[in-house]
């Protein structure tokens, strides 16, 4: 369980990283801490990331002055495990509060069951965006999944343009299901060496309860071990955990979410 703990933070980290090298992004790495605006005005699109030598103090405080200074929300994330429960009481306890606690989860992709790209049903197209178009669908179709308002729909879209151009697109996947010619669901893979983290997995409203949740779950995880994935780790919404179990995954932890938005989570 610790491996697969490690793997999930591990990959958290990588990815947050990778966002910060896009170019709407700002990002400062520092030895204790890792920062990252994606340009979107959401809390839960701007990270800080305390490091294994840093301090909760220490990035808390990068991190407010960092985010003040773009006037941007932002989330301060402790990694599961041992350490990362201290690390939380700590930041809670000099002022900052828990906003939510998502559990780790993690499953290996040998074995990958689902449903098959190569047999989805007629009427559902699953479209990897290789395009600024395709890009910013998949944008708008995230942020509907995810209750956001079309005011961020064109930084959003800036940030998932550049992750399909240039050097960033060996490294994610951004995948739509459209049903009907619609964008249904979301899912955005980030491969990191041999560990796939699954993000931005989300269904519209208008289409929840069909079951394009599993289906695009299945494809996703397909993809996740076609890129060469021997695991998949993800961060689980309540909405998505009972999804998540159902496919195999298991829950190896919790992150711990501070943020001063109300907002957040």
């Amino acid at each position: 369980m610790e491996r697969l703990q490690a793997a999930a933070a591990a990959n958290f980290t990588e990815t947050v990283r990778m966002w910060g090298a896009a170019p709407t992004s700002r990002m400062k790495l520092y030895p204790g801490c890792v920062l990252v605006s994606t340009g979107v005005a959401i809390a839960d699109q701007n990270y800080a990331i305390p490091l294994e030598r840093g301090s909760a103090g220490e990035c808390m405080a990068l991190s407010t002055a960092f985010f003040r200074g773009l006037g941007m929300p932002f989330t301060l994330w402790s990694p599961p495990g041992g350490r990362g429960e201290g690390l939380s009481a700590e930041i809670e306890a000099a002022g900052m509060p828990r906003r939510c606690s998502p559990p780790a989860m993690a499953r290996p992709l040998a074995g990958t069951g689902g449903q098959s790209i190569a047999s989805l049903p007629r009427d559902l197209d699953l479209v990897r965006a290789s395009s600024p178009e395709e890009a910013r669908e998949w944008g708008n179709a995230s942020l509907e999944g995810f209750g956001s308002g079309p005011e961020h729909s064109e930084s959003f879209g800036a940030l998932a343009s550049s992750l399909v151009a240039g050097r960033l697109s060996s490294s994610f996947r951004l995948l739509t299901l459209r049903l009907g010619g619609r964008a249904a669901a979301t899912s955005m893979l980030s491969i990191a060496g041999e560990t796939a983290g699954l993000y931005y997995f989300s269904v519209a409203p208008a289409f929840r309860r069909r079951g394009l949740g599993m289906l695009l779950l299945g494809a996703s995880l397909e993809e996740a071990a076609r890129c060469g994935g021997r695991v998949a780790v993800l961060q689980a919404s309540p909405m998505g955990r009972p999804l998540y179990l159902a496919a195999g995954f298991v829950e190896c932890g919790r992150y711990r979410v501070h943020s001063p938005d109300p907002d957040a989570c």
